[in-house]
């Protein structure tokens, strides 16, 4: 007797077919099959489009001590200048990483023009491409001198006029002198959920606070910021690279990084799949359950039949429903890889989607799915109505979500022993085995995780196919379940 029931291919297909047919012809899954294009071109014309969405606020300032209205307006303008600095420097994080340093360097010491043109020498497209820093918040001279005279501008009773267009005033920060001296600020504003210009003066007199206490001792926070910066900053070797006694060639770069990176997000797209698919399962088998269509099949499908004509019919699903992003995640690594304009990138990404990666990817794929999918089939097949569903798979669900914890400790401790043990555990080995992969992990270990967890999918199949029959022919729902236990267990009457 075979350990597994016996299945004909045919009819397996016919019901993979119909499953999978039944929710590609509908409505809405096509909608969700779209949505991610439709997202991707509206935010690449919003992108390139002149619509803001956030405008700029106008605030003004009345400085009755005639002390801080400049360093306040100093401060603001630091602000977006390191902003523009970030920017520049962000869209040269591709380039590598001797023309970054120059870059950042042509920057501190000659200025944005100059860095703008370097980096136009070296990759015209980045440059054309940089948009200038859109300010969010700009003060402007006061329409009146005290508080009181302002009221109609800061209820909007009165407008300003700039730049020919009519804005209203957001926001006032009264500076006063207190009865000891100190300053007394007060902002005054209609909209007071947006703090950005109480945020900007809250950080002048802290700043203002601080080189004062540093002036006091004959400090500077110039000095201090310099020193700072000339600190030695932690270099990152990996002794296992080939190099020269000196380090030369070892140095952890992109490449290295890279391939952690990516195998994070495969095990989290691989899980979100695994999730995706199941839950679908589960859906599927209560509804044909409560609509008697399984019992009408059953009249020439055996159970195995249906179970494994599921599996397939929804995974075909899932993996259509994932196309977009599949083939958006592909294309992107393939331009990087052939067109990007940073070698360690692409190093690193040939490094990542190696033929290993993606051989154990699928394996880890399909026993995954199989693994979680039988149970959610079982599940659904015991249910008797979605609140039965919902407290059955709540436990699967925890399970779950207690097996992704691995992605994020795969990342920061690779070589953790609980990574290695939870490759051993069936409901968390998919995505431990996948987190590892980067490490070079021994193959017998792989070798071993994929075994037993094929062991592990043959076992919940064959006591799901059992749980299905038992769910189908008795009617069963968890009242049965609990009388079971009361009887067998308890040993008292259900």
């Amino acid at each position: 007797m075979s350990f597994l029931p016996k299945v004909d291919l045919r009819r397996t297909f016919l019901i993979a077919r119909r499953d999978y047919l039944g929710y590609v012809k509908t409505w809405g899954f096509w909608l969700s099959f779209v949505t991610p294009i439709l997202f991707g071109v509206i935010g690449f014309f919003a992108g390139n489009s002149d619509f803001d969405i956030s405008p700029p606020r106008y605030e003004t300032i009345i400085d009755e001590t005639g002390q801080h209205e400049a360093g306040i307006l100093a401060r603001l303008d630091a602000r977006y200048e390191a902003r523009e600095r970030a920017t520049i420097l962000a869209a040269a994080t591709i380039l590598p990483e001797d023309f970054r340093t120059e870059l950042e360097t042509t920057y501190d010491t000659r200025g944005k023009d100059a860095a703008l043109d370097l980096l136009n020498d070296r990759s015209p497209g980045l440059a054309s491409g940089l948009k200038p820093v859109e300010r969010d918040l700009i003060f402007v001279d006061a329409p009146a001198n005290t508080i009181e005279d302002l009221t109609p501008w800061l209820s909007e009773t009165k407008t300003l006029m700039i730049d020919g267009k009519e804005q209203p005033l957001s926001g006032a920060v009264s500076i006063k002198t207190g009865e000891t001296g100190e300053p007394v600020i007060a902002y005054w504003t209609t909209k007071f959920t947006n703090t950005q210009a109480e945020n900007l003066v809250n950080g002048y007199f802290k700043d203002l606070a601080e080189n004062d206490y540093l002036a006091s001792g004959g400090l500077e926070a110039k000095a201090l910021d310099t020193a700072r910066k000339s600190a030695p900053e932690v270099e990152t070797f990996d002794p296992t690279k080939s190099g020269d006694t000196e380090g030369s060639g070892q140095q952890v770069t992109m490449t290295d990084k890279i391939p952690f990176l990516a195998a994070g997000a495969l095990a989290g797209l691989l899980w979100l799949n695994i999730f995706a698919g199941s839950y679908m399962l589960l859906t599927s088998m209560l509804e044909e359950k409560l609509n008697k269509l399984l019992e009408m099949m059953l009249a020439s499908t055996r159970f195995a039949e249906i179970i494994f004509g599921k599996l397939i019919g929804v995974a075909a699903l899932t993996l259509t429903a994932m196309a977009p992003y599949l083939i958006m995640g592909v294309v992107g690594v393939l331009y990087f890889i052939f067109f990007g304009p940073d070698k360690e990138i692409a190093e690193g990404l040939i490094a990542a989607f190696s033929a290993k990666m993606i051989i154990f990817l699928i394996i880890f794929f399909i026993l995954g799915y199989v693994l979680y999918g039988a149970f959610f089939i079982a599940l659904g097949a015991l249910s008797s109505s979605m609140q039965d569903a919902q407290t059955l798979t709540t436990p699967i669900m925890l399970v779950m979500m207690a097996a992704l914890i691995v992605v994020p400790i795969g990342l920061n401790n690779p070589d953790s022993p609980l990574i290695t043990i939870a490759s051993f555990i069936p409901f968390s080995a998919p995505f431990a085995a996948i987190i590892s992969l980067p490490s070079d992990p021994p193959l017998w270990q792989l070798l071993l995780s994929t075994a037993w967890l094929a062991l592990w999918c043959v076992i919940v199949i064959s006591v799901a196919s059992r749980i299905f029959r038992f769910g189908l022919l008795s009617g069963a729902g968890l009242e049965v379940v609990t009388n079971w236990f009361k009887r067998t267990v308890l040993r008292r009457k259900a």
